[in-house]
């Protein structure tokens, strides 16, 4: 520690005294330093745990809201960790479902880049907020203002997609004609992935808003605002994804104990019965039969690999049936 040096001189004396006072120097020890360690451990456990929790949540939702009714069966319910692993699942394909909607629908994924660039940018203009630090600029203010604005018209865009027809109507029930697999298909998928890019703009705006330097009322607004569209996103978005990943997941292929020849999907389980995809007679028809009855497993498949093997199969017979000749008078 540097000594404290006060110099004092007598009047009527030239001689000048220094008084030095020295304060004692202690030694720090590494043992005295704070230990971060338990609240880097605390943090890292409540990270963890929250995003299983997450994941659980989102796939027990996507699979109860978004799947069952997909394949007509809304009373289909899933185990204890298919939530988890149902969230798995979508989070694994979310990179896959963006790819196919970009080739879908180009526009629609700019729109939602814009809107996620538009919000990234304005997070790395506003710096963080120092609690009784100066006042921001008005240029500062002009800005926070305009970007609570931005966040009011994100808002109410999320908020109209969720809802809208134009994604409402690409997400359909399990086609009852196999030929229509591929367009459902890649609706599900289309909507899935702006569904993500919804929830991403939705999040990224979040943060936005929570640093802008605006009264506590606005800010009050629109954080209560952004929070609850990403809410709406988020639950969107388990929907459709949770149906786009389950609708490719292999299944059970059985043949049932009842009798009947043709081998069955295994979908799953209600309360009281359990739910098979059979083709019969160029239909796809889901049936509930008893949980006591016995099935014999022969192989896994997909929903869409048996609609798309059933498609490939009528479009074969329809190409190898012989063509009528046309009765006289009718046109060829």
């Amino acid at each position: 520690m540097r000594p404290l040096v006060r110099s004092t001189t007598r009047p009527g004396s030239s001689r000048t005294k220094i008084l030095l006072v020295r304060q004692p120097v202690r030694s720090v020890r590494q043992s005295d330093e704070p230990d971060g360690r338990g609240l880097r451990l605390a943090v890292g456990v409540t990270a963890t745990v929250g995003l299983l929790g997450g994941l659980w949540l989102m796939g027990f939702l996507g699979f109860r809201l978004g799947f069952a009714p997909a394949v007509r069966v809304p009373e289909l319910m899933g185990g204890l960790g298919d939530g988890l692993a149902t969230g798995t699942i979508m989070m694994i394909s979310i990179p896959r479902v963006i790819i196919r909607a970009g080739m879908a629908e180009p526009g629609w994924l700019m729109a939602g880049f814009v809107l996620i660039a538009v919000a990234a940018a304005g997070i790395s203009a506003v710096g963080p907020r120092t609690p009784g630090g100066p006042r921001p600029s008005a240029a500062a203010v002009t800005f926070s203002r305009a970007g609570a604005i931005g966040a009011a018209i994100n808002t109410f865009l999320l908020i109209w997609w969720t809802g809208s027809g134009l994604r409402n109507g690409k997400v359909d029930d399990l086609p009852f004609e196999p030929q229509h697999t591929a367009m459902w298909v890649d609706n599900l998928r289309t909507v899935a992935g702006l569904d993500v890019l919804a929830v991403i703009a939705a999040a990224v705006w979040v943060v936005l808003v929570l640093r802008l330097a605006i009264p506590v009322w606005l800010r009050v607004m629109a954080a209560t605002a952004s929070f609850f569209a990403l809410g709406v996103v988020m639950v969107a978005m388990a929907m459709s994804n949770a149906a786009a990943a389950q609708i490719e997941a292999p299944r059970s292929l059985v043949f049932l104990g009842d009798g009947s020849l043709g081998a069955a999907l295994l979908l799953g389980f209600t309360p009281h019965h359990a739910a098979t995809l059979r083709i019969d007679g160029g239909a796809a028809v889901v049936e509930l039969h008893d949980r006591s009855m016995v099935m014999t497993v022969i192989g896994r498949q997909s929903i869409v690999g048996r609609l798309e093997e059933a498609a490939q199969r009528q479009r074969r017979e329809r190409e190898a049936a012989p063509r009528q000749r046309p009765e006289i008078g009718e046109d060829p």
